[in-house]
């Protein structure tokens, strides 16, 4: 019995594990592969075991802003867990990796049939809301460049290394501010000595979080 990478599936007792990894079709994340539409009835769930998934809100002119950032340690979509039949988001890849995909039907009767993949999840589900709860804060008094950094460090808390790929491009949508904007502060960033950026790839370099007030 193979151990999983995502954390939720890696901490149920081996039992449950051994119940769940049957049901697991690993999957490709192929950058800007859309998994679930918003509004979309769920075919199945996702287990990230590298690379990021951004839920993003899609507005009325077709532009989206990033609602959360899910890497290993979680799974999309919380609103699955919670007993929805459709999802209220999009959800697309960021950063290219792999995942373990269920399908509903199958998640459905794990979620009834094991305590602990209930439990794990619903503790996920909270740890979930809180992280949105607090980007919605930080987007609302925080400057460009400390939303920008604090992005960075949320990519590279959920990457394999110090280096991953990023069009900026892509970070001016999941920031919903202007492509200048994101350029004007990777300039500083990379001027300050903080990170190196060619050609879309990002190296962190140096202490991000020292830009950012939590």
């Amino acid at each position: 019995m193979s151990k999983p990478k995502n954390r939720i599936l890696a901490a149920l007792p081996p039992r449950e594990w051994k119940q769940i990894e049957p049901l697991c079709q690993p999957v490709e994340l192929t950058n800007g592969r859309e998994l679930i539409e918003g509004g979309e009835p769920f075919t199945h769930v996702y287990f990230p075991e590298s690379g990021i998934i951004s839920t993003v809100g899609v507005f009325e002119a077709g532009d989206v802003a990033e609602i959360a950032t899910t890497g290993r340690e979680g799974m999309v979509s919380i609103a699955a867990v919670l007993g929805a039949d459709r999802a209220l988001h999009r959800s697309i890849v960021q950063m290219p990796g792999s995942a373990l995909m269920i399908d509903i039907q199958s998640f459905r009767g794990l979620q009834r049939e094991l305590p602990a993949f209930q439990t794990a999840l619903l503790t996920y589900s909270r740890a979930f809301l809180g992280q949105v709860m607090q980007s919605v804060a930080c987007n609302g008094v925080h400057s460009v460049e400390e939303r920008c950094a604090r992005w960075l460090l949320m990519a590279h808390d959920r990457s394999d290394g110090d280096t991953f790929l990023l069009t900026q491009e892509f970070l001016a949508q999941m920031l919903a501010v202007s492509r200048p904007a994101v350029n004007l502060v990777a300039r500083t960033l990379q001027h300050a000595g903080l990170i190196r950026y060619h050609r879309g790839e990002i190296t962190i370099l140096g202490a991000v979080w020292d830009v950012v007030d939590f």
